[in-house]
């Protein structure tokens, strides 16, 4: 797992994957008669538009907070970040979308296999190297966020193609998960929080990577420096998720606890999925916030090595996520029955106060 980037918001590449997800229907594909080297070039910008205009929307209807937070960048900052956005998005569909579930898991495996041949001819394209099938923005015949995102590889020096692929091995890990008949337990369990960690970034913490160099730094600060600061922020963001999500995911026989930390409150990963919420609960997921809010903590060493314009996003995507956490304690631990979210008035209500945050790199 690579360093996550302070300036990337890191959020949800599993965006919640406990949401409730809806069929996807995917948009019509372009004509092929515009695909040849020769295309009009006002065909092809007119393709490269609705491509990220699809990302766009395909954003706000995955994440509100997260689209929330991208309003606050520039327009070609925010146009770049959708991209990776949507793309991470259609990874993650990839695996646990509606028709990935009712679906055989090889069918998913190919799909995944397919994902990163492609990415991997994206990034090779831009180092110069030649390539058979190269999906670009010539290529309208691609999906939305396939042509957004070889668009953004184009446009960014100093993109890497390690965050993508690290990603795509976080989401192979969520596909080989089963649950044994006569336990009820999912294959995979987490059985501390290293292991979880590795997770957290694989999944979430990657974004930043992606996203550090569409946001820049700060004069006098490298991109390995800001980096440190962001696996905080990508490992805070997952966790938050995973701790609202506790319910959803055990309906789909999911468990993200760290087995140790189950044990160490007293209970079973069982009483866990059947959802039990007791003193012991309380005590676990207490336990799991005040992580979570550490990391958060050890992020805002990171602002200042943001590029100003990148400031006031990272640190309202952070705040709002934070604020989930308050939610889940007032919900009285129970993330079972209970979905914590913010709502609108309050996400614009954080705002005021992180403008001086944002201005003074704190």
């Amino acid at each position: 797992m690579s360093a996550a980037s302070a300036s990337g918001l890191a959020p949800v590449a599993r965006h919640p994957r406990g949401a409730h997800r809806r069929r996807r229907v995917r948009p019509a594909r372009a004509s092929a008669t515009s695909t040849a080297h020769g295309v009009d070039p006002a065909d092809e910008e007119a393709v490269l538009e609705a491509a990220y205009t699809r990302c766009e929307r395909n954003t706000k209807e995955s994440s509100a907070t997260f689209h929330f937070a991208t309003l606050l960048m520039r327009r070609e900052q925010r146009r770049s970040v959708h991209a990776i956005y949507a793309w991470c998005r259609e990874l993650d569909e990839t695996v646990d979308g509606v028709e990935a579930l009712e679906s055989p898991k090889e069918d998913a495996d190919v799909k995944l296999r397919a994902i990163e041949r492609d990415l991997r001819a994206m990034f090779a394209e831009q180092d110069g190297a030649t390539t058979t099938g190269a999906p670009g923005t010539r290529d309208a015949t691609a999906a939305p966020e396939t042509i957004a995102l070889a668009d953004t590889i184009r446009r960014t020096p100093g993109l890497e193609s390690a965050p993508f692929l690290d990603m795509i091995e976080g989401m192979r890990q969520d596909l080989a998960v089963t649950v044994d008949a006569s336990t009820g337990l999912p294959s995979v369990l987490y059985k501390d929080w290293p292991s979880l960690r590795r997770y957290c970034y694989q999944v979430a913490g990657t974004v930043g990577l992606m996203t550090l160099p569409v946001m820049g730094t700060a004069d006098g600060y490298t991109m390995e420096q800001a980096a440190t600061p962001g696996i905080e922020l990508g490992i805070a963001l997952q966790l938050t998720n995973i701790l609202r999500d506790v319910g959803e995911d055990a309906k789909r026989g999911r468990l993200y606890l760290p087995l140790d930390a189950i044990e160490a409150a007293g209970m079973t990963p069982t009483e866990v999925l059947n959802g039990v919420v007791d003193e012991r609960y309380v005590s676990l997921i207490e336990g799991e916030i005040r992580r979570a809010e550490e990391h958060f903590e050890r992020a805002q060493e990171g602002v200042k090595m943001l590029a100003p314009a990148a400031r006031l996003p990272v640190l309202a995507a952070a705040e709002i996520y934070g604020a989930l956490l308050v939610k889940v304690r007032e919900n009285g631990y129970d993330n079972h029955t209970k979905r914590a979210y913010t709502t609108t008035g309050e996400k614009l209500g954080a705002l005021p106060g992180l403008v001086g945050r944002a201005w003074f790199g704190r």
